[in-house]
């Protein structure tokens, strides 16, 4: 059972909220992707690419980030040692899930620049991703020290930074504003945005506080 941090009632109100909030536009940046892929089933490869990144990046990897939160609703009960079976568990299964970016085709099509933008953002999510999954493993089995979880903990940041910028940029690709409208695609994005705020916000209380109890 969760114990008492000493944190102020109105501040764990706060982060209750916020994480609840969290949650809620995780759970629609997640359906706005996936119903728009399965509006395309002829684009086999785009489908199975959008499918696959949300799931791992969107889905278990944020999940993941926000297992150690105090203030996370499923994760509440467990004990620290369960948090991190199921911490590294969803980051594995994630760092499985999301394949090198598909360059799919637009219409109108975007400049060439742009889906190279694109591609080299997701390839950066895909290195860092290996990045902390290595420092997931010293920290796991070797000895930790305050440098290998900054290190783990900076790779896994900017992991999911990198992902969030790459859905951003897919929702505001030509074929997606087509199908979905402008509104629809301006909407997702700040969606996206403060979906990925809000993760790192709760992941940095929960961080800071381990670091300073040490």
């Amino acid at each position: 059972m969760p114990h008492n941090t000493g944190e102020s009632s109105t501040f764990i109100l706060l982060m209750n909220v916020i994480n609840t909030i969290t949650h809620l536009m995780l759970g629609g940046v997640a359906i706005g992707a996936i119903t728009f892929a399965s509006a395309f089933p002829e684009q086999n490869n785009l489908s199975q690419h959008i499918y696959l990144c949300v799931t791992g990046y969107i889905i278990m990897m944020a999940q993941a980030v926000l297992t150690f939160s105090p203030h996370n609703g499923w994760s509440l009960s467990l004990s620290y040692h369960d948090k991190k079976d199921y911490h590294w568990v969803m980051q594995v299964i994630g760092a499985i899930l999301a394949p090198i970016p598909y360059p799919s085709p637009s219409y109108p099509p975007h400049p060439p620049c742009y889906h190279w933008q694109s591609i080299r953002i997701s390839l950066i999510a895909m290195i860092l991703t290996c990045i902390s999954l290595v420092g997931g493993v010293i920290n796991l089995y070797l000895e930790r020290t305050v440098v290998t979880k900054l290190l783990h903990s900076g790779a896994g940041t900017l992991t999911l930074v990198s992902a969030f910028i790459g859905l951003c940029l897919g929702f505001d690709k030509t074929i997606f504003r087509l199908a979905r409208g402008q509104t629809t695609s301006n909407l997702l994005i700040a969606l996206t945005v403060f979906a990925l705020i809000g993760t790192l916000l709760t992941a940095t209380i929960s961080n800071s506080k381990r670091l300073l109890r040490r």
